[in-house]
């Protein structure tokens, strides 16, 4: 058989987003194998869960500011018993997730990510299961920024996706802001994800962890002299030793396993001064190989990352200092007889930021150098190939910026900003100058916050897939590449109701972005010219995001948590190019409902569910089918002119305390994903049986389990 055809017929199918336009046509000979769908087939007020469960089941047709009394104990809160609500919003929208949340939810093989639940945030929309990004306000996984304490992570991806690198327990709390909020934020156009550890110093010894069915994960914290603490986390997956009969089907073999580890260690000498030390790492492994004959798939992808920080605080000055080494790497090999493909990348950062802050004026610095190995085929075997050298960036990115609240009147603040960067590139220099103002009015009925901005990103991350998958990879601005730019205009509401007991939030936001890159090339492209240059695969565009959102929090008594509901369009332009007039972004969901609730039902017991209810997202399409000469040849139709099926996943979680007293607790959790059975359209692919073919969708979960059961035993001292 030969092996380009089988070859492309592997990565067509896992790298997802394969960007065909519709002059462009494929040659398929034979069923392809697909990492994903083999391990797909292994592995009173109770008002709000019957809300839940409805909605589950519907048809795939298509007053003051908050009244909470809290106090601020180095920047930890300290709420009101009575209150229970997870969620903290400031003035200018930042919202706050205190991570002990996520104990009573939902786990998913015994994990509960926090990303999922940033996934239920008002401005955010998802993108199936394989996808651990979030898409804030229309905008790509790419114009986030993801981080560990402030320090970025380039890839928070695990297991294809369906998991993130942040281990839970090690951090505090998580926050979350969908756009930049301060001068003092990265050169992003999307919002920003910080998991930040606990200020305060344990005075005893604690440490927590769960063992669920394919991976297990604990922390531990240990005080030092009163004056130090260090923490310990480590989680590792073991999915072949419990279902390697499973991961065996058909005539394929799959092996897959990740780790994370975290370590931190964190001083206080006083009350004015605190050092804190951060590592981390973390890796995926996966292989296929099929047992008839000698083909392989590898795919592998790490992270690394190294900060010190330093905070000092005089009176009512603050400095906060972090230098910080950050690094990720991927690596996609496929195989075939005595033909091989390699496609490895990397990014590097070495980076120091400052913030120095002294009401009303913060005055922040940042600098950046940036190593980058883009993508670079290396193809070898029987046929005599030219591999090309590898395409390497090195570049310096340096900020400054200030941001000042200025009080216009009783209740009414203006908050204006301004970040100045130089980019220095191989080839060329970028000047930015990004301003943001943001109007506060605390008026009788709530909070109002009008902001607009002008935002610039100098990185781009591209690739065959938008699913987080080792065959994207990162690439600089250039002459060639422009430095995508922003405009951002919102509005929002937030207001308290019924003493603090709920929260009401909205928004509008419109965004408009220039110099975006779009990949629109193929595996089978780049295996028959491996020696062709990465920007010929790119071409520059332009697009508009713009929507609506509401959200309702409930903070107080036995049943807590939110609903929210988002309308969005998310669209992209390329002019001059076979991707004629204007298509939503493949991430785009017009309409997606989210919901989150715990129910404390007794003290042994608490209940949790999660229910996502979306539209589907769109997809290229194939019009035409005929077979040439053995070989199936399928016309695509217009780029993104299809819709996958409506979204709807319901997911249930049972917490069962077997012992609670004095700080210590141990217990079981039992965890259903998608407890509705719902087979949700993972992506559509063409399926050769035979001398036969079909089009139809693949669903993450097979026919047979709909359902993914989890139950994982959990301990705290």
């Amino acid at each position: 058989m030969p092996l380009l055809p089988r070859v492309w017929a592997f990565l067509a199918d896992c790298m997802t987003r394969t960007h065909q336009t519709p002059s462009q046509q494929q040659l398929f000979t034979l069923k392809p194998p697909t990492i994903i769908r083999h391990l797909a087939h292994h592995i009173k007020t109770r008002t709000w869960f019957a809300l839940l469960f409805a909605t589950a089941l519907l048809p795939a047709e298509g007053q003051t500011a908050d009244t909470l009394k809290a106090a601020n104990l180095r920047n930890v809160d300290i709420v009101a018993p009575r209150l229970r609500g997870k969620l903290r919003a400031n003035a200018l929208g930042q919202i706050t997730l205190n991570l002990d949340f996520l104990n009573d939810m939902p786990k998913l093989f015994g994990n509960a990510d926090p990303l999922r639940y940033a996934q239920s945030l008002p401005n955010v929309q998802t993108n199936g299961e394989l996808d651990a990004g979030l898409h804030i306000e229309g905008c790509d996984n790419a114009h986030n920024e993801m981080s560990l304490n402030g320090v970025p992570v380039h890839n928070a991806a695990h297991l294809l996706g369906i998991f993130s690198v942040f281990n839970a327990s090690h951090y505090a709390q998580m926050r979350f802001s969908p756009t930049a909020v301060s001068a003092g934020h990265a050169n992003r156009l999307g919002g920003f994800v910080d998991l930040c550890s606990p200020d305060t110093i344990a005075h005893k010894l604690t440490g927590e962890g769960s063992i669920g069915l394919i991976s297990s994960q604990a922390t531990l914290r240990v005080p030092i002299n009163g004056q130090m603490e260090l923490t310990l986390s480590g989680r590792s997956a073991y999915i072949n030793l419990l279902y390697h009969r499973l991961l065996n089907m058909e005539d394929m073999a799959l092996k897959y396993g990740f780790y994370d580890a975290n370590v931190t260690w964190t001083y206080r000498p006083n009350d004015n001064n605190m050092l804190r030390i951060d590592y981390y790492s973390g890796q995926d492994d996966g292989e296929l190989n099929e047992k008839v004959s000698v083909y392989k798939g590898k795919m592998k992808w790490a992270n690394y990352l190294g900060a010190l920080h330093w905070t000092r605080r005089m009176g009512r000055t603050t400095l906060q200092q972090t230098a910080y080494l950050s690094a990720y790497g991927n690596d996609f090999y496929t195989g075939f007889e005595n033909t091989h493909l390699r496609l490895p990348s990397s990014i590097t950062d070495w980076g120091y930021k400052a913030h120095l802050s002294f009401a009303p004026l913060s005055l922040h610095a940042a600098v950046v150098y940036h190593r980058l190995q883009l993508q670079s085929p290396e193809v070898s075997g029987d046929r005599q190939y030219i591999n090309p050298a590898p395409q390497r960036q090195r570049t310096l990115e340096t900020s400054l910026g200030a941001d000042m609240a200025l009080p216009l009147a009783e209740q009414l603040k203006l908050t204006g900003g301004l970040r100045a960067t130089i980019y220095r590139s191989p080839d060329a220099t970028f000047y930015g100058l990004d301003p943001l103002l943001h109007l506060v009015w605390q008026s009788p009925v709530g909070a109002f916050l009008v902001s607009g901005a002008i935002k610039r990103q100098y990185l781009f991350r591209t690739g065959f897939s938008s699913l987080n998958l080792p065959s994207e990879f990162w690439l600089s601005s250039s002459a060639v590449h422009r430095p995508q730019r922003a405009i951002n205009l919102s509005a929002n509401y937030r207001t308290a109701l019924f003493k603090g007991a709920f929260q009401l939030t909205a928004g509008v936001y419109h965004k408009w972005l220039y110099h975006q890159q779009e990949y629109v090339s193929t595996p089978f492209e780049v295996i028959f010219n491996p020696s062709d240059n990465v920007s010929k695969h790119l071409v520059e565009g332009q697009g508009r995001n713009y929507g609506a959102h509401v959200m309702l929090e409930k903070r107080s008594g036995c049943l807590t948590g939110w609903v929210s509901y988002a309308w969005g369009r998310a669209q992209r332009r390329y002019p001059g190019t076979a991707l004629l007039g204007e298509y939503p972004a493949s991430h785009e969901r017009v309409h997606e409902l989210n919901a989150v609730a715990a129910y404390q039902l007794s003290p042994r017991w608490r209940l949790a569910a999660t229910l996502v209810w979306a539209s589907g997202t769109p997809f290229t399409a194939p019009e035409n089918f005929y077979m040439l000469d053995g070989n199936l040849v399928s016309q695509f139709g217009p780029h993104n002119g299809a819709r996958l099926s409506t979204y709807v996943r319901l997911d249930l979680s049972a917490n069962y305390l077997l012992y609670s007293r004095n700080g210590r607790e141990h217990g079981l959790n039992l965890s259903v994903y998608n407890a509705n059975m719902r087979r949700n359209d993972l992506f559509w692919r063409i399926r050769i049986d035979g001398d036969g073919y079909s089009y139809r969708p693949l669903s993450f979960l097979p026919q047979q389990m709909p359902f993914l059961p989890s139950i994982s035993y959990f301990f705290k001292f």
